[in-house]
Parts: structure tokens; C-alpha cells; sequence
């Protein structure tokens, strides 16, 4: 296949996902990551919600009960090897197998990578374009049948989807962003050993040549990608809110995940007059 050959394959691939252009207008999503803040919180009402997965989520002992309808990976990078990236990629194929109505996001960079033996074969799979800049994406518009920016993390690749899907409401859980605070420290909800990439390369693999300069970076590149949501989102109309217990995220405005089920909340204990023995 010549480059040009490729290019426009590629380019038939991402234009595919304009099936997704406002799919669930009006509607109300949340946003699942893996930091650790989430195993402290009841996610059950989220039972019949709309989710969106990303990551190792699907390590939660609430994922078959939640069924996200999406769930979203981040693109091939360093230090990840080959070796890790196809033992966790085997890892989603067992957990999504019994989910027919999962829809799968990866990158168009690992269309090869990812689809190898057939591993998701029957499921509704689709292949985003992380070629564009930020300023780019707010010239044109998000639009995820073209190039969208690279994430500087996964769960931008997530609110990305969301925006283009049309929801308009969008929660953000597990999205603690404050390892500059646990420098040198992997967290997540769930035991490393659970995460392919712990199994196959080692502790702490993330954090390989890394330093806080690295780090604030990363920060920096973070907090710009949000803000460029936020705005694009504003324009549409769309409250995006942080649901995340604790963490580092500023850029949107705070709601606790109970509020939002109130029929969930613990019922009040009785009040007690002075001297009163329960």
C-alpha cells in the first residue's frame, strides 16, 4: 500500500465517526477515569446511566454492572512496549466481551496495533485523528470525522467524544490529576498488579525519565487542553462539571456525584436530645 494509499484509507476510517455527531444530544454522561479518589466513592447509582470508561476501568468491580456505553484508550506511547500494549489490550478484550453495546475509541495510530487477532470482532469500533493543534480545533471546530488534538491525557480524549456526541451535561469522577503531589508513586483506584502495564514492564513504569520538569509540562499542556474544552464547550451550551473527589482539577465548577441521586444518600440518623442515649 503506497503512503497515499494509507492516507486515505486513514482518512475513510476517521470520517466514520461522524455516526457519533450528536448521537446523545441533550442528554447527560459521566466520565470515568481510574484515579485513585474513585474506590472511595458509591458508583452504583450510576447503574443505567450513561458512562464513559476509560483506561484500565475496566479493572472496577462495578463495570459489568455499569456497562459504559464508551470506552476510550490513549494512543501507543513511551515507555510503553509492545509486549504491554498487546497484553493490555488481550486484558479489555476479556472485559468488554460480554458488553454488546460497548463502543471502543483508540486512536487511528493503532488501528493495526490494537485490532490484532480479531480481538474485538463484532464490536462497534472507532479510530480518532490526534494530528490537529489546539488552535486548530478552535478555528475549525471539534469535529471528530477530522483531526482533533493530541490528549495529554485520556480523559481529554473522552470529553473530546462527549462535546462531539452532544451531550449536555458532562461529569468528570476518577480525575484526581495530582500526582506532581505523589511524585515517583503510581495510583490508581485498583492494585497496579491489575494493570498490564505493571505485569508485563515492571513497577512504575509510567515514571521512567521523568522529573518535575516533565512533569509541570505536563501540567501546563493539561490545564491548556481543558481550558480550550471549557471554551468550546461554553459556545454549545454545555455544563461541564468535576464530580471528583478531591485532586488537583480547577477548571470546572465542583458537584458532589451525590447530589445528583438524591433517593441514594444515606438516610439521616435520628436527632438525639441532650443526654439522650442511642
Amino acid at each position: 500500500m503506497t503512503n497515499i494509499d494509507t492516507q486515505r484509507w486513514k482518512q475513510l476510517i476517521v470520517e466514520r465517526n461522524r455516526e457519533l455527531a450528536d448521537r446523545h444530544k441533550g442528554q447527560r454522561c459521566f466520565i470515568l477515569a481510574t484515579g485513585p479518589s474513585i474506590k472511595h466513592q458509591d458508583l452504583s447509582p450510576l447503574e443505567g446511566e450513561t458512562c464513559i470508561a476509560v483506561s484500565n476501568f475496566f479493572v472496577h468491580p462495578l463495570y459489568p454492572v455499569l456497562r459504559p456505553r464508551y470506552h476510550c484508550i490513549a494512543p501507543f506511547h513511551h515507555p510503553l512496549s509492545e509486549d504491554a500494549m498487546q497484553s493490555w489490550m488481550d486484558d479489555l478484550s476479556r472485559h468488554v466481551a460480554d458488553l454488546p453495546e460497548v463502543n471502543l475509541i483508540f486512536s487511528i495510530s493503532d488501528v493495526v496495533r490494537n485490532m490484532q487477532n480479531d480481538r474485538f470482532s463484532g464490536k462497534q469500533v472507532y479510530f480518532l485523528d490526534n494530528n490537529a493543534s489546539l488552535q486548530e480545533v478552535l478555528d475549525h471546530g471539534l469535529d471528530l470525522a477530522e483531526p482533533v488534538f493530541q490528549a495529554q491525557s485520556v480523559s481529554i480524549i473522552a470529553l473530546q467524544a462527549a462535546l462531539y456526541m452532544g451531550f449536555s451535561e458532562i461529569y468528570l469522577l476518577g480525575c484526581d490529576h495530582d500526582w506532581l503531589l505523589h511524585m515517583y508513586e503510581t495510583r490508581h483506584f485498583y492494585d497496579e498488579e491489575k494493570h498490564a502495564f505493571t505485569r508485563v514492564s515492571g513497577k512504575d513504569i509510567e515514571w521512567k525519565d521523568n522529573d518535575v520538569e516533565v512533569e509541570c509540562r505536563s501540567y501546563i499542556n493539561l490545564w491548556q487542553q481543558y481550558k480550550v474544552l471549557r471554551r468550546l464547550a461554553a459556545a454549545k451550551g454545555v455544563a461541564i462539571y468535576n464530580s471528583t473527589e478531591g485532586g488537583m482539577l480547577d477548571v470546572f465548577p465542583r458537584v458532589a456525584l451525590g447530589t445528583l441521586f438524591p433517593a441514594h444518600a444515606p438516610s439521616p440518623q435520628p436527632h438525639l436530645a441532650q443526654g439522650t442515649r442511642a
